[in-house]
């Protein structure tokens, strides 16, 4: 029997960065508490933004934000990764430097960011992001729980993510074990060990005694494949990207319907 259903926001259950939530969400939503049944934002955004996108139901779903950097139950921290500062600092310097390429740097509940565009700063703001400018991204005042990098000409056609990947392989100058995902067609981020979906998951489910054949998930990018393996069941959008539908139990073209049809026939519950 499913106790929780953690899904993926952006090219998931929504469409584009900026989008609302299905209308049918919030109905569903409750349909699926009535049934004991939780639903998990599990997202590359922060808190808040997760809080204001999911306005109506904000009490009573849970959070995985950040990529799985941050998880949050009725307002209690679950899971928190913080960076070291000697290895958050050279990625922000690096990137900082390269032309066309904005920083994001995430504390727990507040975004961080110092704009060589205004675009980047009106972007962010739209996205109702709660965030601020600051003079050095190396000192924000608070533990880093993630980075990522914008680029406005989309990250995913030019393949940014190997260009960075390749950039910050672990070496002798720089120890560490950095994997760069794509978070939307604009966005990629920067998972150290500890920061990943797979890992909000487990503590949400630990936190609330719940099973992994217990939990669904959908999908539809690399950086979901921990939460797919952190769960009994999972479920890639038919236009996830290459390679992800063969690592999943299902295919669906929409989170609401699989919802509904299995709320509707009994099925996985």
């Amino acid at each position: 029997m499913i106790k929780l259903i953690a899904s993926d926001l952006d090219g998931t259950l929504v469409s584009g960065n900026t989008a609302k939530l299905p209308e049918k969400f919030p109905e569903l939503a409750m349909q699926l508490k009535q049934r004991g049944i939780l639903f998990a934002a599990a997202s590359g955004r922060q808190y808040h933004n997760l809080r204001t996108l999911f306005a109506e139901t904000k009490d009573d779903i849970a959070y995985i934000c950040e990529n799985g950097a941050l998880t949050v139950y009725q307002e209690k921290i679950l899971h928190k990764t913080e960076l070291p500062p000697e290895a958050a600092a050279p990625i922000i310097r690096r990137l900082e430097a390269e032309p066309g390429t904005e920083v994001l740097v995430s504390g727990a509940f507040c975004s961080y960011i110092n704009p060589k565009d205004p675009y980047f700063e009106s972007y962010i703001h739209g996205m109702k992001n709660q965030y601020k400018v600051v003079p050095d991204l190396t000192d924000i005042g608070e533990p880093i729980i993630k980075l990522a990098l914008f680029e406005k000409d989309g990250t995913e056609a030019r393949d940014r993510q190997a260009y960075w990947q390749s950039r910050f392989m672990p070496s002798e100058a720089f120890p560490y074990n950095v994997r760069v995902v794509t978070s939307g067609s604009l966005w990629l981020d920067f998972l150290f060990p500890g920061s990943d979906k797979g890992v909000g998951i487990r503590a949400l489910a630990d936190h609330l005694g719940i099973r992994r054949e217990e939990i669904l998930s959908f999908g539809d990018n690399f950086n979901d494949i921990e939460m797919f393996r952190a769960s009994g069941i999972s479920v890639a959008m038919e236009n996830a990207r290459p390679g992800i539908a063969e690592l999943c139990d299902y295919t669906t073209p929409s989170v609401i319907d699989f919802i509904e049809n299995m709320l509707k026939t009994g099925f996985l519950l």
